[in-house]
């Protein structure tokens, strides 16, 4: 206890001195600590960023748009792609899609949509939106599957006289009659087939809002189609493995598919977090550096600034112990220069527990203390070497 408060009585006999080391030490100090707030922010933002940014990537025939009824775009996904698919690593999600188009007042067109009952109601130049919002009527459920019924979107309602009073009185019905041909439509030889409109949706877009959802086995039914997929809509579990899943979809597809995937947004969100956080652990280490340099060399100073005092302190000790032990007639035989044995417990009751926190602020108190006795034990190491009778002589 007596050294301890001998070394806590030394830190303010020079205030100066005192208050300049302080600041040595806190300057890295809470260098360190910013570096670690800006990489811990950045880590849980490059969470979030991967949670938000699109994951998206989606399979069309190489070379078409996939609409079964557009000119030169007609050809579509083999039907074993869908399975396929759902045997990839990291992909959680897999949605099919047919598509074919319908005349409406020239030259517009709409967009017909086979989807599963569950699946999102996606729009056919914006695939990235998906559920557009129900304005009238009822979404699909599961008893909706292969019945001839349909969601359509408002603009497209407006065109064919239906109405959301229609619709809410079971009442809207459209007809269907993949005969009528179109510039970039051409006609198939199948029945007309009429519709039960149960909803309306409305997309916040002009085109968004002509198309018209029918369950999956209805739209094979209406246009022919007993196999094949036009588009199918493949969801990773994370934009870090975006790359991956679209270069294992490339192996296992083939050349049969052309895959659209969001590598600009993937890229930017992958690259430029892990540039900054690699630039905040950059700076944290240089903290790191700059504080264990601080504290090394202050503590190796104090050390050598005390060296009178403390070769003869070990004079002192030597006396008293070697005197205890060997009795009065062998004390001239010389004092070692060595500390002896009854020394280390002193040495052993200031160790400091290796039981520390996880936080970051355990850590820097934890590399501040490897710095100290560091930079104190080569000081020591240096004093011990020398003899007390020399230490003595310039007192």
């Amino acid at each position: 206890m007596g050294m301890i408060l001998l070394g806590l009585r030394n830190l303010i006999r020079s205030k100066v001195r005192l208050v300049v080391v302080v600041v040595l030490i806190a300057v890295p100090f809470f260098l360190l600590l910013i570096m670690q707030a800006i990489g811990d922010a950045i880590q849980g933002q490059t969470e979030v960023l991967k949670r938000d940014v699109n994951t998206l990537l989606q399979l069309r025939a190489r070379g078409s748009m996939g609409h079964i009824n557009m000119v030169g775009q007609d050809r579509i996904l083999p039907p074993d792609v869908p399975a396929k698919v759902r045997q990839i690593e990291h992909v959680v999600h897999v949605e099919p899609y047919l598509l074919a188009m319908a005349p409406i007042t020239e030259p517009n067109f709409v967009m017909h949509v086979g989807l599963e009952p569950s699946a999102e109601k996606r729009l056919e130049s914006h695939g990235e939106a998906g559920n557009p919002r129900i304005v009238a009527g009822r979404d699909f459920t599961e008893e909706d599957r292969g019945k001839p019924v349909g969601i359509i979107g408002q603009g497209y309602a407006k065109w064919a006289g239906i109405t959301s009073h229609d619709i809410e009185n079971g009442r809207a019905t459209l007809v269907i009659d993949p005969t009528r041909s179109h510039p970039v439509i051409f006609p198939m030889n199948r029945p007309t087939r009429t519709l039960n409109i149960i909803g309306m949706y409305a997309s916040g877009y002009t085109f968004g809002d002509l198309q018209l959802f029918i369950p999956m086995d209805t739209f094979r039914d209406i246009y022919g189609v007993n196999q094949g997929i036009s588009w199918v809509f493949v969801r990773v579990d994370s934009v870090d493995n975006v790359a991956s899943v679209t270069k294992k979809l490339q192996e296992v597809v083939g050349d049969v598919a052309d895959i659209l995937a969001p590598k600009g947004a993937a890229v930017f969100t992958a690259t430029t977090s892990r540039t900054v956080t690699r630039l905040a652990v950059g700076g944290a280490a240089l903290a790191v550096v700059l504080m264990t340099i601080v504290i090394f060399f202050v503590t190796l100073m104090q050390v050598r600034e005390r060296s009178k005092e403390i070769g003869t302190l070990k004079a002192l000790i030597l006396f008293r112990i070697l005197g205890e032990m060997i009795s009065g007639s062998v004390f001239a035989i010389g004092i070692t220069p060595f500390l002896p044995s009854h020394y280390k417990p002193l040495v052993q009751s200031l160790s400091v527990s290796n039981q520390i926190s996880a936080s970051g602020l355990g850590g820097l108190v934890l590399i501040a203390f490897l710095a100290s006795v560091i930079g104190s034990a080569y000081g020591l190491w240096q004093v011990i070497k020398l003899s007390p009778l020399e230490a003595m002589k310039h007192e």
